[in-house]
């Protein structure tokens, strides 16, 4: 049985490695895999896992989060969130950092995308720093490392997939997720701060204690230390309606008055209200942003056709309790499974991106994980963070070139400035790995 598995594997990596796109490789394997090892009458029960999945009211949570992401990031509202955080931070040192930070947690709650998440905070984040004399490696940094909480605060597409692949509850997923996340968007907005007090010349004109930042209110100069009544309204304005869609979101999955199903609903339609609201929704806006959703989603539906196919592949030839079985007999210690687990899920994720990982990687490790008495949502959260990490490690972590892509700063430059902030990650696992309540406490409160 495990002669059977390395050799879908070598299958698997050869049909990678020559360039095939993963859902479709993944489709390949799994349909030449049932061919080879079982029958050409099991390939029909592969296209009815595909008919059920695509026809079921789990499917429609990847599509409508989507969409919901796309009205926001194509409405303008990281722009909206992080010009009022930035004014609020002004007096902290490093504060266009720690603004870039909180931003990017905001978006995430907002976007379920990684890369998504550092692009429209970077776009318009990065600039700025650099402006003010920020080290452009440093914030660059700051954007890689903050964009990685988009697939790690809810609604995340990544546990939308682990939810699907394992099926997992996705709403307790979602929630799993909410301390970590929070966690880590405190550590490096602490680390920012820290940095920036070691080294002021990595933040330029904020590494002076008195500078003081101005902004404009129709022609009127105000220093940014108190804001004036009126001001304070109008930033409350701005940020207030996609917090309350945030809590909209993630209240009703935390009390049970929604399924994880009908909250994508709830957010998508709030997104879209909230521009109609904002006047933004122009038409031809609408059918890129339909369209853009519309690409997205099939090929993340792609690449949950292809994983479910080769999951099925692999539960029908036992390969996956097998392997657990095995592992059990042999005495593995459970730790050193799981750190072996994690450097793969490392390298993966340094050269493939999250939803591909766990598509790849969950179907043969999950029930491995499940026989050496890990928590399922706490799989699902350190295989996310594992792959976030990855994300931002040389040589080709997804979101060091997705910032190559939207910023002017050269790819050395974005390697050197990210480097310090895989450390604060790992502290963010290690955090997980002492203290699992973490990730399961919240959940186990539904």
């Amino acid at each position: 049985m495990l002669t059977t598995m390395l050799i879908i594997l070598v299958i698997l990596l050869t049909v990678l490695f020559i360039g095939t796109p993963v859902a479709f490789g993944l489709g390949f394997v799994a349909v030449l895999s049932t061919i080879i090892f079982l029958s050409f009458d099991q390939l029909y029960p592969i296209g009815t896992i595909a008919y059920s999945q695509a026809t079921g009211q789990t499917m429609l949570i990847a599509p409508l989060f989507i969409l919901m992401a796309e009205i926001l990031s194509r409405g303008g509202v990281a722009a909206d969130i992080f010009s009022v955080i930035s004014k609020w931070m002004s007096r902290v040192r490093g504060g266009l950092g720690v603004s870039a930070t909180l931003a990017c947690t905001i978006f995430a709650a907002l976007c379920g995308s990684s890369p998504a998440t550092a692009a429209a905070i970077g776009r318009i984040s990065i600039s700025e720093m650099i402006k003010r004399g920020y080290d452009p490696g440093f914030s660059a940094g700051v954007i890689a490392a903050g964009g990685t909480l988009g697939i790690m605060i809810p609604p995340s597409l990544a546990f939308v997939i682990f939810g699907i692949i394992t099926e997992t509850s996705i709403a307790k997923l979602f929630i799993a997720g909410i301390a970590p996340g929070l966690l880590m968007s405190l550590l490096l907005c602490a680390f920012i701060i820290i940095r920036s007090a070691m080294n002021p010349k990595l933040v330029g004109q904020e590494g002076d204690r008195n500078h003081k930042r101005t902004y404009q209110t129709k022609g009127e100069e105000t220093t940014a230390v108190l804001l004036p009544p009126k001001r304070l309204f109008n930033d409350l304005k701005i940020i207030v309606p996609p917090l309350i869609l945030i809590i909209a979101v993630i209240g009703t999955l935390y009390t049970g008055m929604a399924t994880a199903t009908e909250a994508s609903g709830v957010g998508a339609t709030g997104a879209f209200l909230l521009m109609v609201a904002l006047g933004r929704l122009r038409l031809s806006l609408f059918f890129d942003i339909c369209a853009g959703s519309a690409r997205i989603s099939v090929m993340i539906a792609f690449l949950i056709f292809a994983g479910l196919g080769l999951s099925y592949v692999v539960t029908f030839l036992g390969i996956a309790h097998e392997l657990a079985n095995l592992i059990v007999k042999l005495g593995v210690n459970r730790w050193i499974f799981f750190l072996s687990t994690w450097v793969l899920w490392f390298i993966l994720g340094c050269l493939i991106d999250p939803t591909s990982m766990i598509v790849m990687t969950i179907p043969f490790l999950f029930p491995t994980f499940t026989a050496l008495g890990f928590d399922p949502l706490w799989v699902g959260v350190v295989s996310t963070l594992s792959v976030e990490i990855g994300m931002i490690t040389p040589p080709v972590g997804l979101n060091l070139f997705v910032l190559r892509a939207v910023t002017d700063i050269p790819i050395k430059t974005i390697i050197k400035g990210v480097l310090p902030f895989i450390f604060v990650l790992m502290i963010v696992l290690i955090f997980l790995i002492a203290f699992p309540q973490l990730a399961t406490y919240l959940p186990s409160k539904m």
